[in-house]
């Protein structure tokens, strides 16, 4: 997890290095209409890091003669953007236009595709690579007498021998989302950015007043001071109110699954005799089911859209485990944390329904 989270923040500093190079004009440089005129005075190399990211580039201290101010001899003190003028531009009128606090030249360019794709392809990658990942672990046998990975199952909780509480409010429920984050590790990946932000925040602090290296590593150290609340409102605890969101709900009448163009029921407590909790381990990876068990032979009748999901098998790292037996899998693999807001929930509103497996996924097959 946390090579994970330093990989993001490399692939974060890379996509604004090259924002900020895309940022710096290589085009038809303007000449008609109005434009404010620069003039450089000085100029100083900066880096390794600024406001353009990673790199060494030239910032110049301008004088800025605005267009409305073009018939009096008001200036302004300026700089300029990161390699936009250089020393060989000092004491030359330049074209610019105002870019936040800094200046660039004059040209009709806009930011480049090749300084955007990367984000934007990141993005989308980091989409695709949730979807393939939360699918690949669940998938329907292709045969009928697939072969299976050995499974030794214990039982945990045994279902029966406890009473469901009676009084309960009938708006006691509890929703989670397949992937919701526990507390652990969202304070590790929180941890890891502080450190960043703290290292970050010494170096802008014992830079020169004014210079880039101090704005873009008090910017960075804000930013990782911030991460709390930022990491908030992309954690699945956070989407799990959304429409879209994949969710699986425990309430007083039952359970509800959710998903988005795909499987979507509501079963009441009468017509079910168990939901078990699965944990499967091979020593490395864990597998995380939930099975729930029909209490009469009518029920598929009942819930023909169910067929699908009807002793589901499921794959861990690539190998498949057997099927639930007699019984339905919801198709999603779920988080820890996940887990422990259904165990809980569940031993709240319906402990007389719930079971609960642990096992280990052997190295040899049979068929």
């Amino acid at each position: 997890m946390v090579g994970a989270t330093l990989g993001v923040l490399l692939y974060a500093l890379i996509c604004w290095t090259l924002i900020g190079r895309g940022m710096v004009s290589d085009g038809e440089e303007g000449t008609g209409g109005l434009a404010d005129m620069a003039t450089a005075k000085t100029c100083e190399e900066v880096g390794p890091l600024s406001i353009a990211g990673i790199g060494y580039y030239w910032v110049c201290d301008i004088e800025v003669r605005p267009y409305l101010s073009q018939y009096s001899e008001k200036v302004v003190a300026a700089r300029s953007f990161p390699d936009e003028l250089t020393p060989a531009d000092i004491g030359k009128p330049v074209r610019v236009k105002e870019v936040g606090r800094y200046y660039a030249r004059d040209f009709k360019s806009d930011v480049p595709w090749w300084s955007i794709a990367p984000g934007i392809g990141g993005l989308v990658g980091l989409g695709l690579f949730a979807h393939w990942r939360r699918n690949k672990r669940f998938r329907k046998p292709v045969t009928e007498a697939p072969v299976t990975t050995s499974l030794s199952l214990s039982s945990v909780r045994p279902l029966g021998g406890v009473t469901a509480p009676a009084g309960l409010p009938v708006a006691a429920s509890r929703t989670v989302t397949p992937d919701d984050w526990s507390s652990a590790k969202f304070w590790r990946i929180c941890g890891v950015i502080f450190v960043i932000a703290v290292i970050s925040g010494i170096v802008g602090f014992t830079a020169d007043r004014g210079t880039e290296l101090r704005e873009a590593t008090l910017t960075i150290a804000a930013i990782g001071l911030l991460s709390p609340g930022l990491l908030w409102f992309c954690t699945p605890a956070r989407w799990k109110k959304a429409a879209w969101c994949t969710t699986f709900t425990v309430s007083v009448e039952g359970i509800r699954w959710f998903r988005r163009d795909k499987a979507t029921f509501e079963l009441s407590w009468d017509e079910l005799r168990e939901l078990r909790l699965t944990t499967v381990t091979d020593g490395k990876r864990t597998l995380r089911m939930i099975d729930f068990i029909p209490l009469d032979d009518e029920f598929a009748k009942r819930h023909r859209t169910l067929k699908g999901l009807w002793e589901i098998g499921a794959n861990l790292d690539g190998r498949p485990l057997p099927p639930v037996a007699n019984g339905y899998r919801i198709p999603e693999a779920f988080s820890d944390a996940a887990f422990a807001e259904i165990r809980t929930a569940m031993t709240m509103i319906r402990p007389d329904k719930l079971s609960e497996y642990r096992g280990v996924a052997q190295n040899r097959s049979t068929s």
